[in-house]
């Protein structure tokens, strides 16, 4: 997972494992929210929105409290988002859902691949596409998804990418290969290549140059490619870098960005093994045993952070209904209407009363609903045991009046929606 931090004043968003921290730079302390299931992976917007094997949290960043969230019925490995939307990716398929409920708006196949945005379309010039990296072997995929289309309108290989950034004033993608730098334009066209004589494993900008790191050693070039300066770091074993410093299980380097000389060589005595650069003055640590500490890089100092406690407040739903429209649970969606009718008949045998909604493109999804409340579609989802997904569309006026009992419960559907008796 890329690590990703938010910056708001003194103030700064972490996700660690199945923790969101909130950390008060000029405070020296942190505020800690624990979710159930670990994260996969996030993004921060409005909200942060955290996705786990099970369920996609929309999260208040200030309070650290849920705001909404919604089961997921398969796993996804990554998240990204539009002005409007947040898409989960998986390694088959793009799932669309509405930011405001985090509710199903739309899927879109793609072929097999471990596929990782790399850039927010809200970045990009055209915020219709969204660009996708994978690996296979030694070779590395780049796609352009128009989702609008929902189809991919261009693929490009290249050799083994290391590490990327997308440049947004310069509307360029930079890609590290084993050949060396490749700066793209949004079409996926090299508009420059810089090759150099020494491998690089990763890579990042300071002010004109760019620096080169590798297992053994930190490198600055210039635009044009040109070694200026470079500094070897052995480390015994794994090492990590997070700018200017290498450290592993064991020793802790700092690197003068100036000089490019070893400024401090530490021991790795608090067992930080997570960095995260605030600036190239401090450097935010995570240690193993849970602790927090603020890095000074003038002094190598370590300041402890400590955890200030906040009001616990249970899971706060938003307000999403409005207007004509309802929450439906949606079980599948066939092109063939035999098809849809086994399926349709199998889970009304379940206790469910679904319905057939078709749909112009020639889909006949299953549905059930509708929810006025989505904390219920919820609970029949889970109920339910069956993969589904939770959409949210204008009232379907065909539903029949009926009461069912399923799993020990009554209730009652009247003028097309579900309540518990």
């Amino acid at each position: 997972m890329l690590m990703l931090i938010e910056f708001c004043l003194f103030s700064i968003i972490i996700v660690n494992e199945n923790k969101v921290l909130n950390v008060n730079i000029e405070n020296l302390s942190f505020q800690e929210f624990i979710l159930k299931e670990e994260v996969i992976d996030y993004i921060i917007d409005d909200q942060l929105y955290a996705l786990t094997e099970k369920n996609i949290f929309a999260i208040d960043k200030a309070k650290l409290q849920i705001i909404d969230h919604t089961p997921l019925p398969q796993r996804f490995n990554y998240i990204t988002n539009t002005k409007d939307e947040i898409i989960i990716i998986s390694t088959s398929e793009l799932i669309i859902l509405n930011k405001k409920n985090l509710a199903f708006k739309n899927g879109i196949g793609i072929e097999p691949g471990d596929y990782q945005p790399m850039v927010s379309p809200v970045k990009l010039p055209r915020k219709e596409l969204l660009y996708l990296f994978t690996k296979d072997d030694k070779r590395s995929i780049i796609k352009i998804i128009d989702l609008h289309k929902g189809r991919t309108i261009k693929s490009k290989n290249f050799t083994e990418i290391k590490n990327y950034y997308y440049l947004p004033q310069e509307k360029n993608f930079v890609i590290l290969t084993s050949s060396g730098l490749h700066y793209l334009d949004t079409d996926l066209k090299v508009k420059k290549s810089i090759k150099f004589e020494f491998p690089g494993e990763d890579f990042f900008f300071y002010r004109d140059y760019c620096i080169i790191t590798n297992s053994q050693a930190i490198c600055k070039i210039d635009k044009n490619g040109k070694m200026i300066d470079f500094q070897p770091v052995l480390l015994n074993g794994t090492s990590k870098n997070a700018d200017f410093v290498f450290y592993n299980k064991d020793f802790i380097v700092l690197i003068e960005p100036f000089t490019m000389r070893i400024k401090y060589l530490l021991e790795n005595e608090r067992k930080i093994y997570k960095m995260y650069g605030i600036d190239f003055d401090q450097n935010l640590c995570l240690s193993r045993d849970g602790a927090i500490f603020l890095m000074d890089y003038e002094t190598g100092l370590f300041k402890a952070l400590l955890k200030s406690e906040y009001a616990i407040k249970p899971p706060v739903i938003k307000e999403t209904i409005s207007g004509d429209s309802l929450f439906y649970i949606q079980f599948g969606a066939f092109s063939e209407i035999n098809r849809a009718q086994n399926f349709c008949d199998s889970i009304k045998n379940s206790g469910l009363p679904v319905f057939i909604d078709s749909a112009p493109n020639n889909l006949y999804r299953i549905k059930f609903g509708g929810f006025l409340e989505k904390e219920l579609a919820q609970e029949l989802m889970e109920k339910s045991g069956i993969s589904s997904w939770l959409v949210y569309n204008k009232k379907i006026e065909h539903v029949m009046d009926t009461k069912f009992i399923f799993q020990g419960q009554s209730y009652e559907i009247k003028n097309g929606i579900i309540k518990k008796e």
